[in-house]
């Protein structure tokens, strides 16, 4: 058998922010990741509650506490960007996908919550739930959430199981030259 060396040629970025770049964020995009933040914690807050009641079979990981890290990533992120997740990732599904459905132009402050965001909570909790409204018709559950129209290309059970799924996403997108990068979570 003959071996031949691979040559992968990746344009590694690590993004970091500084004061400055908090200062000239735009007052809308403030809103729209503090009210994220807020609408996960409570979600979650909800979905404790709702386990506690034994309305909700199986394990579930929340992510209280995390909330402002997947929205404030998910305002970095395009819509034809993708993410990759693991256990823990009702707050990177639910950023991702509300920022799929809400219009950039959508300020919390002053507009109402469009109908196509409520469903978004609403299906996300049936999935969890297990029930049939739920993205995956109630199959995943909690650790199992995927909606590839808005990028998320699905959580994994597996800590760390998203990492090949993404590294193969980042490797199309590149590829093909679409300009969209892949994010993965893990741990």
């Amino acid at each position: 058998m003959k071996k031949q060396p691979l040559s992968i040629d990746f344009n590694w970025q690590r993004w970091t922010s500084e004061d400055a770049d908090l200062a000239a964020m735009p007052q809308a995009l403030a809103s729209q990741i503090l009210f994220t933040s807020v609408l996960i914690n409570e979600f979650e807050h909800a979905l404790l509650h709702l386990k506690n009641e034994d309305c909700v079979w199986g394990p579930v990981h929340t992510s209280v506490g995390q909330e402002a890290l997947a929205a404030a990533t998910m305002a970095a992120l395009r819509n034809g960007d993708k993410i990759a997740g693991s256990h823990r990732a009702h707050h990177q599904f639910l950023s991702k996908v509300l920022q799929f459905v809400l219009e950039d132009t959508w300020n919390p402050a002053t507009d109402a919550l469009p109908d196509a965001a409520a469903k978004v909570v609403r299906r996300t909790m049936a999935e969890i739930m297990g029930l049939a409204p739920g993205y995956c018709g109630g199959r995943g559950g909690s650790m199992h959430l995927r909606h590839a129209d808005a990028g998320v290309l699905g959580t994994n059970a597996i800590v760390g199981g998203g990492i090949p799924l993404a590294t193969g996403a980042a490797y199309a997108e590149q590829y093909t030259q679409s300009g969209n990068i892949v994010v993965c979570f893990f741990g």
